[in-house]
């Protein structure tokens, strides 16, 4: 009697044991080659510097002078030309030297959208020089903006204002908004002539400044280095003010603790001054008592012969 095949056999534990596994283990080895493209891309971001070069936003437009302010051409040292204003504080000139202020100014715009920033020191003694960064303003753009070219465009803005005959070298300050302040902390700590600085709605550190636009993937992409937290450890004994809005959205109130421990933690003498109302944008222009604040902390440190 021959055996025919059961019409329902019974299946191959083996086989279905295979059957099921087999989709998992192509999902995951998809998944991690998309994890590791990603991971890739996100390492070349970071180590290429686009995402810096993608976080300023330099303005071009065309603007007038404002009354009182002198044209001023001077090269990075890398040769590129860079424009700047200087405004004479009242009383200085030649034969009568005084006390002055580099304002290194924040991300977007040019001279022209951060003048009122600065405007109120010449009239209380202090000249000040404001200077566009390369691809800001006249200045010249020399491709891909990069923080270190940046700080070399301060360091020779402090040059020009230190080489002015109204300025007594022995009384300047450097003063940097929101961005500016990471150009300032440390382009002062490089410069022992350097008597005060201040800063005004500054970020601690890149990555945190990052994090805070978008969170996670801001601090992935953006690298650390020359981070204003160092900068400000590095004054070494000259007094620092930090000013800061509670209200800010756009640089979190938290960096002001950041740099001040930072500074402290190096023996720095520093002073903190918060606005619980105070914005990013207005912090200065709107407040007088935030003018009033760098005015008396420039007064007692650079004032006096």
């Amino acid at each position: 009697m021959s055996e025919h095949p059961s019409p329902n056999p019974e299946p191959d534990p083996a086989s279905s044991v295979r059957g099921s596994a087999a989709p998992p283990l192509r999902f995951a080895y998809r998944l991690a080659r998309i994890f590791l493209i990603v991971a890739l891309i996100l390492m070349v971001v970071r180590l290429s510097g686009c995402a810096e070069s993608l976080a300023y936003f330099p303005s071009r437009e065309a603007f007038e002078n404002p009354p009182g302010v002198e044209d001023v051409s001077f090269e990075s040292a890398d040769g590129t030309r860079l424009h700047g204003w200087f405004m004479a504080g009242a009383g200085a000139d030649a034969e009568h030297p005084g006390p002055a202020i580099l304002h290194v100014h924040g991300n977007a715009g040019n001279v022209s959208s951060h003048e009122s920033f600065s405007s109120f020191f010449p009239g209380r003694g202090f000249s000040v020089f404001l200077f566009d960064y390369r691809g800001y303003g006249r200045s010249d753009d020399e491709g891909p903006l990069r923080r270190a070219d940046l700080l070399r465009d301060t360091q020779a803005a402090l040059a020009v204002l230190e080489a002015r005959p109204e300025v007594d070298p022995d009384r300047i300050g450097v003063y940097g908004v929101s961005l500016g302040g990471a150009f300032a902390l440390h382009a002062a700590a490089g410069d022992p002539s350097v008597r005060a600085v201040a800063t005004v709605s500054a970020f601690s550190t890149w990555p945190g400044a990052a994090n805070d636009l978008a969170p996670v993937l801001g601090a992935i992409l953006m690298r650390p280095g020359l981070d204003p937290e160092d900068g400000a450890a590095a004054l070494g004994g000259r007094p620092y003010l930090i000013l800061h809005g509670l209200a800010d959205e756009i640089v979190n109130s938290r960096h002001a603790e950041r740099l001040a421990k930072a500074a402290r933690g190096a023996g720095v003498d520093v002073t903190v001054w918060t606005d619980p109302t105070g914005d990013h944008n207005t912090m200065v222009q709107t407040n007088a008592a935030a003018r009033e604040q760098l005015i008396g902390f420039f007064t007692e440190h650079l004032a006096p012969n």
